[in-house]
């Protein structure tokens, strides 16, 4: 019974660990919030593009406009989501980006 329930409990963390939402936050810190003086926190960024629905989102990561986008404002970070777009890795980022706008804000990106 014990084993069970100490089996179950590590797939779910697993599961949890392995998720979109947790591999695009890890990118996302990775390559954009930690960037030494032009970082960016991901609520900031999406105020930047002015995105108003979790649609435009996936249309900017999508079509790649959302590099020129953040460009304008912040050429490191575009250089950053520019590495996370060329890894293939668009469907973490959009995941964590709609989270984000949807108000599941990570600590540390609020």
């Amino acid at each position: 019974m014990k084993t069970k329930i100490l089996m179950s409990i590590l797939l779910a963390t697993n599961l949890f660990a392995i998720s979109p939402y947790v591999k695009g936050y890890r990118l996302y810190i990775r390559y954009v919030k930690h960037i030494p003086k032009y970082g960016i926190k991901a609520p900031e960024l999406l105020k930047q593009l002015g995105v108003k629905s979790s649609s435009e989102i996936d249309e900017l990561i999508k079509n790649g406009e959302i590099v020129k986008k953040v460009e304008k404002f912040n050429p490191k970070a575009a250089k950053g989501i520019e590495r996370i777009l060329k890894k293939g890795k668009q469907k973490e980022l959009s995941v964590f980006l709609k989270s984000v706008f949807n108000g599941e804000i990570p600590p540390g990106c609020d």
